[in-house]
């Protein structure tokens, strides 16, 4: 059968990206320099040869953006935009779905699925049968809570600055089961790794089955030393979940060094990805032991891999999870350590600035990059974090979070400059 033209377009453009992709990085690549609208598609390139620490080159990265010129996003920690050529093959990718729902050109679907769990499992260091690809975190968490058998008298050690998707579920889980849930306390200014690496290991009993925990803190953006934690676990056969939904995409990431038993994240916060996709990672040795929380037409009690067994949902939107390899892409074509780099460069730089120049403003993020990852969380006498968040952004287009206090996570379409005006609107707004 002669392949339609739609589909021939979508496919076009997807090879055209990858093959820009592909043949340099984003250094080399034209970006579209966009207006307020966002329509004005005039190409403009990033200085040849230059230093990616150089701000020229993130002003570029910038451009591969659609946000508008009065607005600024600075909520990673929640949300993030996707790159202009993500949200364009989305959109096509639906387009072509509502034209032809027939199962022939759904197939394609779970062709890029099997591409796509591959490039994931490259990207965080596993094999592909340990990766499945959920709706969120918060899915992925669930799939752990109610897919482990634990009895009454275990005992689950849980942070207590974890997702509610990572905390009260299992609160919940426990009235049901009758194990027990222990939260574990960590200093709020930490010193070293060793002082939040402490708190765990002295709550450990020999009745302790699981220690669960965000490896960083989507309220106070302290960072745990997941790997620490994890080869404590080990060394006395407990079982960790890392709720990964605030290192995805922001941490040079490899899982196995890590260490952990199970990993969650979703791909629409710092990877940049479409929504409805996270992550769900659990070690070949345990996919047996989990029992699935969904099961629906096409499921199998003889799967091995995680996605066959834990994810499958029916129906859903493919057309997101679809994108999913070029969401990589895009991601490696700059690099995950530069990334990481140059969130922590922007992390730090605010923190310096807030310091500087609103004296007044107390920190909930520990200063210490070693402590902390991409958020920076601040208070400010006689305001409510509320109000100071509604009038950023009401005022001065910026959009941020109110969880514990002001809380701002800028990523690599942020600029040193938007910083500077982001200390300037608050320092407006508290005077």
């Amino acid at each position: 059968m002669k392949e339609s033209s739609h589909n021939v377009k979508s496919e076009n453009k997807r090879r055209t990206f990858l093959k820009q992709l592909l043949t340099g990085s984003v250094a080399t690549l034209a970006f579209p320099a966009f207006a307020n609208s966002g329509s004005d598609h005039t190409r403009s390139k990033i200085p040849q040869g230059g230093d990616v620490l150089d701000e020229r080159y993130w002003e570029m990265v910038k451009k591969q953006f659609t946000v508008p010129s009065h607005l600024m996003m600075v909520n990673a920690a929640n949300l993030c935009p996707s790159p202009y050529i993500i949200n364009e093959l989305v959109a096509a990718a639906m387009k072509d779905l509502a034209k032809d729902v027939s199962f022939q050109f759904r197939h394609q679907f779970a062709e890029k699925r099997a591409i796509s769990l591959e490039k994931l499992s490259q990207f965080i260091g596993v094999v592909k049968e340990e990766i499945g690809i959920v709706r969120n975190a918060t899915e992925g968490n669930s799939i752990i809570v109610n897919g482990l058998d634990f009895k009454p008298g275990d005992e689950i050690l849980v942070w207590e600055q974890n997702h509610p998707s990572n905390g009260i579920a299992w609160e919940q889980r426990a009235k049901r089961n009758g194990f027990v849930v222990k939260k574990i306390a960590v200093p709020a200014f930490p010193k070293s790794p060793d002082e939040l690496l402490a708190p765990f290991a002295k709550a450990i009993t020999s009745k302790t089955r699981l220690i669960t925990f965000s490896h960083i803190s989507n309220t106070s953006g302290i960072a745990l030393p997941a790997k620490e934690i994890c080869q404590l676990a080990k060394s006395k056969r407990i079982l960790t979940l890392v709720d990964g939904a605030q290192s995805l995409g922001m941490m040079d990431l490899n899982l196995k060094d890590m260490g952990c038993d199970f990993y969650t994240a979703s791909t629409h916060k710092w990877l940049m990805g479409p929504l409805e996709n996270g992550i769900l990672y659990v070690s070949k040795e345990h996919v047996e032991h989990l029992w699935p929380n969904v099961i629906s037409a096409g499921w199998k009690d003889t799967s091995a891999s995680v996605d066959e067994k834990l994810c499958v949902l029916g129906q859903r939107n493919e057309t997101t999870p679809f994108v999913l390899p070029e969401t990589l892409e895009f991601h490696q074509s700059i690099g995950k350590r530069i990334i990481e780099q140059r969130v922590r460069k922007l992390n730090t730089y605010l923190k310096e600035q807030v310091q500087a120049k609103l004296p007044q403003a107390t920190f909930v993020s520990p200063l210490s990059p070693d402590m902390s990852g991409g958020i920076v969380s601040i208070n400010f006498p006689g305001k409510q974090p509320q109000e100071l968040y509604q009038k950023l952004y009401e005022v001065h287009g910026i959009a941020c979070s109110a969880t514990g206090g002001v809380l701002l996570s800028p990523h690599i379409y942020n600029t040193l400059e938007d910083m500077d005006k982001v200390v300037a609107a608050l320092a407006s707004l508290t005077a």
